[in-house]
């Protein structure tokens, strides 16, 4: 379990990411005025006004690319598992056209396996593992398709159809696990997090401005930021907490 995977698991997400920055933000702007004295205050709000939009050009790029990159993964694994769910619906129609016996074990299965990604399997990829139960309902399918006989024309087209429903069925399942704990490169969280500092660092020079000003415009800056992160995470974990 990765770093992001451990803060998407922490109840109260939301207001971690906010209340964080905003609790940097509040008390940067504090020191900041504590230390650099009213009559020197001139130099730095200048140094900082120049400064503000390039940093926020920037790291604005920086964060559209992570949300972005988060916002496409977080459809390919809704479109992920609509195309398991469509796989699973059509092996337990298609079993219809194989003999009484054949087809009871196919749909038996078909509701066991529905049965463990509601109940069961949903709860472990949580937490990054695999479900070996789903693993021996696929393997008790494949063997059902490998030594039932074929007696005509119109088992042989089912059995072509539901070997290939069968092999996206694997292969969405492969998917959804492994979407269900993959993160962010660490490094571009550094990044991310660097900028995020560095942007906040350069409003709280702007000291030549009203406290209450000051300190808003701070609040307001770490709150996007606060956001941003809590989106990130959020998209990046889709079975965890808010969005699953």
């Amino acid at each position: 379990m990765n770093f992001e995977h451990y803060l998407a698991l922490l109840p109260g997400l939301f207001w971690i990411c906010i209340l964080i920055p905003v609790s940097f933000a509040i008390t940067g702007n504090f020191l900041a005025r504590q230390w650099i004295k009213p009559d020197k205050r001139a130099p730095p709000h200048t140094i900082a006004h120049a400064t503000l939009a390039p940093v926020a050009t920037v790291f604005g790029i920086l964060a559209a690319f992570m949300v972005a990159t988060t916002w496409n993964e977080y459809t390919t694994t809704r479109m992920n598992l609509n195309e398991e769910s469509n796989a699973l619906r059509d092996l337990y129609i298609d079993a219809q056209a194989f003999t009484p016996e054949a087809c009871n074990k196919i749909q038996t299965l078909c509701r066991n396996y529905r049965k463990t990604v509601k109940e069961n399997e949903w709860k472990i990829i949580i937490r990054g593992k695999d479900d070996l139960i789903g693993n021996n309902i696929l393997s008790q399918l494949s063997k059902i398709y490998l030594i039932s006989p074929i007696q005509n024309e119109k088992e042989r087209f089912y059995f072509r159809k539901s070997v290939g429903s069968l092999e996206n069925l694997v292969k969405y399942r492969e998917q959804r696990i492994q979407d269900s704990f993959t993160g962010l490169e660490p490094l571009l969280w550094i990044l991310f997090l660097l900028g995020a500092t560095t942007f906040i660092a350069v409003s709280l020079l702007m000291i030549s401005s009203p406290g209450h000003t000051h300190g808003a415009l701070s609040v307001l800056l770490s709150m996007m930021i606060g956001i941003m992160i809590f989106a990130i995470i959020s998209f990046d974990f889709p079975f965890i907490g808010f969005t699953q």
